[in-house]
């Protein structure tokens, strides 16, 4: 039965039937009247954050960790704008994010009035939808649908764009219906009979077979049925960039990600395969570098996509399936147990070998000597006392991209990254949205000294709210990534790349949080357990050695072609 409310009461009512339990953003006077029916109720909890840039990427995390839709609301203009990295970053990851967008007055659009901007333009391209409304009368149907877009299909960010004269003093008629009967949630499309015979047939046909595992496959929660798929068939286990939470990291078949600085042994293994089962990825440059690096021009890709777009986008497949990963590895599952598969036992000899030269590349990188410490030995120290139920956050940038290969991820949702996008400032904001989504497991973020600032100021959001979240700043005292390319390419001759920063560690504490300075190795780990029982935000600053600066992936990139090429 429809009940008659303001216009800011029915918004939250509509997020609260909906499941929200955090807004994300920054008070503006052109959403007042939907921050007022907040006033004095606990299910649904606005947080202030710094930086509307920080409330986006918050808001990212926190549908990462949960897999639920999350909300971020700014006031329109400059507040707006500055959501716009945050909400690529969940347009990379496919989160469902609604961004809740205030306008300039009907009266005054199209005027060049004060804090007018065309918002609706610039959301299209990092969005799955963004529209505008005219009508208050519209504000239901508009949240139904952006919430029906964001929680359908291949997920993403949806943006609502309200003029801020239709909230002030509005009531309208609100039917409460329970999301069930105006969207279907995720749906399990599992996929084409007949094409999942075809890609069955090979599996059971194939010598060296590689799985590869994506973000598809956290989204619908296929992590058991592919260890389940590559015990049957003798298949190692490689993830794609960012992706390393796919699969338990304990999994003996489990070989590493693919990508920057990505597991030698996985890189191995998918050079050699025969046949590849691409799960829930779309094979991207961060993974692939779309040539045949890691993936073999000779090797016959069977590949599971939510959506159709990506099927043989990147690299020809012999087998494309369309559907969600979970339900079509089940087919595939049963259909190839009823082939009695025989995995080639000397390929599964092979993957017990990668397994353990893995293993003791790590252990060894933990006694790697010397002032500054090397971030391998850094990854070292803190991979002894991580504890199993860790969410990471990883932000871009050289030092951090070091703990792809060099942390155990043993649950779903375990790892925040950056992904394609590669922005720097991420992961910290990130990791706040994460342990508001997961209150009761540890939440790790790790920054290099220059990513850390982009984003800084969140860090008294994380004392007001009282977030343990532990951050680990390796400093080297340089833009990392970009002055590898300076040295590998133009001969060592450093423009911009060098920077000062001030003591982190003191940072944390003028902030009212817990600061460590940490320089040799053997104290790493001691400081990093005792920061973990801190109630409230830490920073451990290390500082790490500047010359360790690997050969960039992309290096060709910024080379000039050599004569005759």
């Amino acid at each position: 039965m429809a009940e008659k409310m303001k216009a800011g009461e029915a918004v939250i009512e509509l997020l609260r039937q909906e499941g929200v339990t955090h807004i994300f953003g920054i008070v503006g006077s052109s959403f007042l009247d939907i921050l007022d029916p907040l006033y004095d109720r606990d299910d649904l909890e606005f947080v202030g954050v710094r930086h509307e840039q920080g409330a986006a990427l918050m808001a990212d995390g926190f549908s990462r960790i949960s897999g639920k839709p999350s909300v971020c609301l700014a006031t329109n203009g400059p507040g707006v704008l500055n959501l716009t990295y945050g909400i690529g970053s969940a347009f990379v990851a496919h989160s469902p994010v609604i961004v809740l967008a205030p306008s300039a007055s009907r009266d005054h659009q199209y005027r060049g009035s004060t804090q007018e901007f065309d918002q609706v333009a610039l959301f299209r391209p990092i969005t799955k939808a963004a529209f505008p409304i005219n009508k208050i009368e519209r504000l239901p149907d508009a949240l139904r649908h952006a919430f029906r877009v964001a929680t359908s299909g291949k997920m993403g960010p949806v943006m609502i764009d309200i003029p801020r004269d239709l909230l002030p003093g509005a009531e309208i008629e609100l039917d409460l219906l329970p999301p069930n009967t105006y969207r279907s949630g995720q749906t399990r499309a599992p996929g084409d009979r007949n094409l999942v015979e075809k890609a069955a047939n090979l599996l059971l046909s194939a010598q060296r077979p590689v799985i590869l595992a994506g973000g598809g496959v956290l989204w619908s929660n296929a992590g058991d049925e592919v260890v389940r798929m590559a015990h049957m068939v003798g298949a190692p286990i490689v993830t794609s960039y960012g992706r390393a939470d796919a699969v338990p990291n304990d999994d003996p078949y489990f070989l590493g990600h693919l990508g920057r600085l990505g597991s030698e042994e996985g890189i191995d293994a998918c050079r050699q395969a025969d046949v590849i089962l691409a799960v829930g990825t779309r094979l991207s440059q961060s993974t692939t570098f779309y040539d045949n690096r890691f993936i073999p021009a000779d090797a016959s890709i069977i590949q599971i996509e939510i959506d159709p777009e990506e099927l043989g986008r990147n690299y020809p497949v012999a087998v494309g399936i369309e559907g969600d990963a979970k339900a079509v590895m089940e087919s595939l599952l049963e259909r190839v147990r009823q082939g009695e598969p025989r995995p080639s036992q000397q390929w599964v000899a092979e993957i017990g070998d990668w397994f353990a030269r893995r293993k003791q590349r790590l252990e060894d990188e933990g006694r790697l000597s010397g002032l500054p410490v090397k971030p391998q030995r850094v990854y070292a120290e803190i991979r002894r006392v991580m504890p199993r139920d860790a969410i990471v956050a990883l932000d871009a940038g050289l030092a951090p991209n070091f703990g792809q290969d060099r942390l155990n991820f043993y649950e779903p949702r375990s790892l925040l990254t950056s992904l394609d996008l590669g922005g720097l400032g991420f992961s910290f904001p990130a990791s706040l949205g994460a342990k508001f989504a997961a209150p009761n497991r540890p939440v790790i973020n790790f920054n290099g000294d220059g990513g850390f600032l982009f984003n800084a100021q969140e860090f008294e959001t994380a004392v007001r709210y009282g977030l343990k979240v532990v951050t680990v700043i390796m400093n080297n005292g340089c833009w990392g990534s970009e002055k590898a390319y300076q040295r590998h390419a133009f001969n060592e001759r450093y423009v911009g790349a060098d920077i000062s920063n001030p003591r982190f560690d003191r940072y944390a504490e003028l902030f009212g949080g817990t600061g460590f300075y940490v320089e040799r190795p053997e104290e790493i780990g001691d400081a990093f357990l005792e920061a973990l029982q801190v109630d409230g935000p830490s920073i451990i600053e290390i500082p790490i050695d500047p010359d360790e600066m690997p050969r960039p992936a992309r290096l060709s990139d910024v080379q000039a072609p050599q004569a005759g090429a």
